[in-house]
């Protein structure tokens, strides 16, 4: 199998005209025997049931499904009126997009008030004070946003 990868990344290079200098044009030549052996391995591979499609097929349909339900729920904030520039900045300020699930908003706002907690800067009062303002924009946000979640999940 490690000789199938070698072969398909001497493939790859020189199809990409890696390492060679600008010297090959880049394009595959039927008449190299290198690359015709490395295409015919590649083809004998894919027949051979080593390479699963329908695993990639399913994996990108996952998550075509995914973008599909975040678009759907965003459309839902949207069309039920709830998606006031306020709670969009909320999110912003919790570095999330707009219509997250709630598990990621709270991951985030923890990481932040981590990051930018006012213990963290005891030995300068002016960084002190400044992470006191952030803190407290983020605790607003993350409480805007959970009375939302909660509003909608009755």
């Amino acid at each position: 199998m490690d000789k199938f990868f070698d072969r398909l990344g001497d493939l790859l290079e020189s199809l990409l005209d890696l390492g060679r200098g600008g010297q090959s044009s880049g394009s595959y030549d039927p008449r190299d025997p290198d690359m015709r052996e490395a295409i015919e391995e590649l083809d004998e591979y894919l027949k051979s049931g080593g390479f699963d499609a329908g695993e990639f097929a399913s994996a990108g349909a996952e998550n075509r499904s995914r973008s599909r339900r975040a678009t759907e729920e965003e459309q839902r904030f949207t069309a039920a009126g709830a998606a006031d520039e306020n709670l969009r900045r909320d999110y912003a300020t919790l570095e999330v997009s707009f219509a997250a699930p709630f598990t990621e908003v709270r991951k985030s706002y923890k990481r932040l008030l981590h990051k930018y907690h006012p213990d963290r800067f005891s030995g300068d009062g002016e960084k002190q004070a400044l992470a006191n303002e952030v803190t407290q924009r983020l605790n607003e946000a993350f409480a805007r946003i959970e009375k939302r979640y909660r509003k909608r999940s009755r």
